[in-house]
């Protein structure tokens, strides 16, 4: 089986609790727009499974869809001027009010080729979408690479990221905590599920198609604590930049 990898990366929503653009705001680390930090993690990523110690004798076996998709909605101009050195392909989602999953259906749309894909696996479509966040400021290659070397090994089934919110990323600043395990994107979607993600409507995400998929006995789960910290408001850089 061919292994051929796109990449989308969800940078179209509104960032209401923020007061403008979480987007555009430096990341303390890198330096660089939040949009444009995350977005070099999937830059990387290629370098970095060749690098894998699971994937080190693999790799000719994976190929990487030419550019990550990147899926812009609200703050397109300020995004698209973020990423203007960034070797990704843009997407405008027009549709960016209904929530998040339209996006999702707007950056697969795109790898598949066209606005009515046939879903079939041929030579120009990806056999696996990996699908992450704009938001997420701890996120790392090697996190992703991670879901690359269990989906290698799983091919048939939905590999995402597991993690327990522990109160270390911004649910510090909620009153009570979560401890349930969740099951999220960053998340890489067999061909199978491709249909799903282009039925998904309004602003639940990827989550039913997860659910699916471990209802049937078809996910694999990866530890991915980095997973659980995102950027909703200014003070949830705080423990970052600490």
């Amino acid at each position: 089986m061919s292994y051929r990898l796109g990449c989308i990366l969800l940078a179209g929503g509104q960032s209401a609790r923020f007061g403008g653009n979480k987007l555009v705001s430096v990341h303390p680390v890198s330096n660089k727009p939040l949009v444009a930090h995350s977005a070099q993690q999937l830059v990387e990523l290629p370098s970095v499974t060749n690098s894998h110690a699971t994937l080190a004798t693999h790799t000719d076996a994976i190929h990487y869809l030419p550019q990550s998709v990147v899926v812009t909605g609200k703050w397109d101009l300020s995004v698209r001027e973020a990423l203007a050195h960034v070797p990704v392909s843009l997407v405008t989602n027009s549709l960016w009010q209904e929530g998040i999953a339209s996006s999702i259906r707007e950056g697969v749309k795109h790898l598949l080729g066209n606005a009515s894909p046939r879903l079939e696996a041929g030579k120009v479509n990806p056999s696996h979408i990996l699908i992450t966040l704009a938001d997420l400021p701890r996120l790392t290659a090697h996190d992703l690479a991670n879901l690359v070397a269990a989906s290698c090994a799983n091919p048939t089934h939905l590999v995402c990221s597991e993690w327990c919110d522990d109160g270390s990323g911004n649910s510090a600043f909620k009153a009570k905590p979560e401890t349930k395990t969740k099951l999220t994107v960053p998340a890489i979607f067999p061909a199978t599920a491709f249909k799903a993600l282009l039925a998904l409507t309004g602003d639940v995400g990827a989550k039913p198609v997860i659910k699916d998929y471990e209802k049937e006995g078809k996910v694999t789960a990866v530890s991915i604590p980095n997973a659980q910290f995102d950027i909703d408001t200014p003070q949830d850089w705080t423990p970052l930049a600490d």
